[in-house]
């Protein structure tokens, strides 16, 4: 408590600059809440005898809010804009509207910058260095060059000052998210702090201009066999933490449409592509450009797609892909059973979930999608509403399933102005395929078995233990059957057929080790290598077993 008050009186101007725009805003009951009416200056009574100020939305006068405090509270708007499961729409849709533009800063202070970060005179670097920046963000500004190679580049250059303003505000918002937690409803609910910290670590991610470049790079090495998608390549040896140098791209944003016509680009195609590509990022390389607004996506080379801006991107390790591929397969074949199974895999749902009400909506809402053909089926509006019945029930979910979430909705958007007819599931649907075979692949079921194998040994190495305690207890006769009983007999059924699965899980787990121990030792057998023919049987034995429990359930 008390490095809390000691922080807030370090930092009392800006404690002092938030409270009074809470207050201007119509939020100032909430620091009395919060125990933060002491910044309050004067100026807030002149607000508060003026409710008629306070007539617009609590949404609006939050993105107000946020507007006026700067940067940091903008970005972190933008980051809540995401978070349909925290936020309620009206809220989601105001913090939408937060644009990321402020002053430009003057090129004098880019010169110093470039010139003490990349150690030289910018003439020496560069042949040209356009004053003018072609845009201006809270992070950076971003210039055009040519460099003494006469490779044309583009120059991002970080905001000064950028990092001392956000350390500050960061450390007001861990302070004001632990009093949330303790003193305010939604805290109840939610940990702020999580949320807090996750906007900490996005943070820092994108003041850091060399991760955005090796950002780039993955998604360039990702798409390299794809000659429609690519991104700028990186100069790496005029790149810092501050300033990153990139190719200079020339095309048509496709925040101009207009251009496209004129050029006679094909739309349709731009479209397909666009949306191929989101998906293969999500669901086939785990990461993906989390912010694909219009702004960063560019047509070159008449009819390729660049990506720029890669500040914000997802990461989906191949679990979590594999939750959201099952919520998709759930809503595709109008599942209740398991849209809950996935949405609970998701998630982290509250003790106090009435799983019955949960069951209804999930009901309700495989209802609207039943008489609605699978190609009339918007995947960025399952999704949203999967999200909305995450926030209903207070259920948390992943931050990077929000981004996806997020991400989908804007790309569906721009594909369905480039082509309103494109059917989003058109392409999904051999998208999905590939996704089945490569899930089930020789190469994907060796991985694995090799991957599990500690877990293997370690079931079947206590099995035999087990079984004969359970041997020991039949045959001392102390597992007795009532003999009146009559359904004995599918009693004893069910412990042959359990003895059967035994010895066909205790075959695959000892092939698997096999396997796993024949892995690179290129042993052959026949002509064959042996650890081929030992993972053909282990995989005949794992079919085995899953039609033996198949059946089972049948009984």
């Amino acid at each position: 408590m008390q490095l809390h008050l000691r922080k807030r009186y370090k930092h009392f101007k800006r404690y002092r600059e938030i409270a009074n725009v809470m207050a201007k805003h119509g939020f100032g009951h909430m620091l009395n809440q919060l125990g933060l009416a002491e910044f309050i200056n004067a100026t807030w009574n002149k607000y508060s005898h003026k409710p008629e100020s306070f007539a617009t939305s609590k949404a609006r006068r939050l993105r107000l809010v946020l507007e006026e405090l700067g940067p940091t509270f903008i970005k972190l708007g933008q980051l809540l804009s995401t978070r349909s499961d925290l936020l309620a729409a009206d809220y989601i849709d105001e913090l939408a509207k937060l644009q990321d533009e402020v002053p430009r800063f003057p090129f004098h202070t880019v010169k110093e910058r470039v010139q003490m970060e990349l150690g030289d005179n910018l003439d020496d670097i560069f042949l040209s260095f356009e004053k003018d920046p072609l845009a201006a963000a809270s992070i950076g500004q971003v210039h055009r060059a040519t460099l003494k190679t006469g490779e044309q580049v583009v120059v991002k250059v970080q905001r000064p000052g950028i990092n001392a303003t956000t350390e500050v505000d960061i450390e007001i918002l861990y302070d004001l998210a632990a009093l949330v937690d303790r003193h305010a409803p939604w805290g109840e609910n939610y940990s702020v702090v999580e949320v807090v910290e996750e906007f900490d670590h996005m943070l820092q991610e994108e003041l850091d201009f060399t991760r955005e470049g090796k950002h780039i790079k993955t998604f360039r090495q990702n798409f390299a066999n794809d000659s429609h998608i690519f991104a700028p390549s990186v100069n790496w040896e005029y790149t810092t933490g501050k300033i990153l140098t990139m190719e200079y791209l020339e095309g048509i944003k496709l925040t101009k449409p207009e251009l496209l016509n004129r050029q006679k680009i094909d739309k349709k195609a731009i479209a397909r592509r666009l949306t191929d590509a989101m998906l293969r990022q999500i669901f086939m390389h785990g990461f993906f450009h989390a912010d694909p607004h219009p702004g960063n996506l560019m047509v070159v080379q008449r009819g390729k797609i660049a990506f720029i801006d890669f500040g914000i991107v997802g990461r989906l390790d191949e679990e979590v892909r594999d939750k959201i591929t099952n919520l998709v397969l759930g809503l595709v074949n109008r599942s209740t059973q398991d849209i809950i199974r996935a949405i609970v895999s998701l998630g982290a749902i509250p003790g106090s979930t009435d799983f019955n009400s949960l069951r209804r909506d999930i009901d309700r809402l495989r209802q609207k999608y039943y008489e609605i053909p699978l190609m009339d089926v918007s995947l960025s509006e399952s999704l949203g509403d999967i999200m909305q019945i995450t926030f209903d029930y207070n259920i948390r979910v992943p931050t990077e399933f929000t981004l996806l979430v997020k991400a989908l909705i804007t790309m569906e958007g721009i594909a369905a102005k480039l082509d309103p007819d494109l059917s989003i599931m058109e392409v999904v649907e051999p998208l999905g395929k590939e996704l089945l075979t490569q899930r089930y692949s020789f190469k994907s079921v060796k991985k694995m078995l090799t991957e599990n194998i500690s877990e293997y040994h370690s079931i079947f190495t206590r099995l035999p233990k087990h079984l004969n305690q359970v041997l020991d207890i039949i045959s001392s006769g102390e597992l007795r059957f009532k003999t009146e009983n009559p359904k004995q007999h599918i009693i004893i059924t069910h412990l042959h057929k359990a003895a059967h699965k035994l010895s066909l899980s205790i075959l695959t787990g000892s092939l698997a080790l096999t396997c796993s121990q024949l892995a690179g030792k290129g042993v052959t057998l026949l002509g064959l290598e042996a650890e081929n023919i030992v993972l053909s049987m282990t995989v005949l034995t794992m079919i085995c077993l899953i039609v033996s429990l198949i059946r089972t359930k049948k009984l």
